[in-house]
């Protein structure tokens, strides 16, 4: 299914059948999208692919090791991938690389500045709510919120994946009724699906006068 066809989908979360991340790139563009961030670059494989369709990009992640990042392998290897990312990206000229971490990087954004955002980056419950949080305020209405990797990953009789949890969350709180995940939960023959799978709505919703500030 066309993503500009399901978003007129009613219900969430609504999987849309057939339908990977690499769709979301030329999707913003068919919407008239022109500037976005993605929260999590890593390698910025991912972040190329919104370039490569014209489209204006900050790649914000802080290449650091700590202790509550899932996937440390030391400081050492986040500087390669850092290192890695800006050679990448060097030949596009409309993207900013931005090494902070995202609430760092969010103070940087004015409100409503965004066509739509793209959060990958920590995966903890405490850290998926402040990226939602945070940078659906720099999405102007009418854009994008959207994400990487919803699924649950158990560890030691725990779930550490908590990107499922925090999306439940918000859309409860925000009362967001229309939200969406990209390919089935069953894998289907013929059909594209990501391993892991990518989330999204439309932000049609005003922040609360007390959430503003002065």
């Amino acid at each position: 299914m066309k993503l500009g066809d399901a978003i007129k989908q009613k219900g969430g979360p609504f999987e849309i059948p057939d339908c990977s991340r690499d769709d979301l790139p030329q999707f913003f563009v068919d919407m008239g999208f022109k500037v976005g961030a993605e929260i999590g670059v890593y390698k910025g494989e991912f972040t190329k692919k919104f370039l490569d369709a014209g489209l204006k990009m900050s790649g914000i992640d802080s290449w650091r090791a700590y202790y509550e990042y899932l996937n440390i392998r030391g400081q050492k290897r986040r500087n390669s991938l850092y290192e890695h990312t800006k050679r990448l990206l060097a030949p596009y000229p409309n993207c900013t690389i931005i090494r902070k971490t995202s609430m760092e990087a969010v103070e940087d954004f004015t409100d409503d500045s965004l066509d739509f955002v793209y959060i990958d980056g920590n995966h903890l419950l405490r850290y998926v709510i402040e990226d939602i949080c945070e940078w659906s305020k720099k999405v102007r209405r009418g854009g994008i919120i959207s994400g990487h990797d919803y699924f649950y990953e158990k560890r030691e009789h725990l779930n550490v994946i908590h990107v499922p949890y925090a999306i439940k969350a918000f859309t409860d709180a925000y009362n967001v009724k229309d939200w969406y995940v990209l390919g089935r939960e069953e894998s289907i023959k013929g059909e594209k699906r990501d391993r892991w799978r990518s989330w999204m709505w439309v932000k049609n919703y005003k922040e609360p006068s007390y959430l503003i500030k002065a």
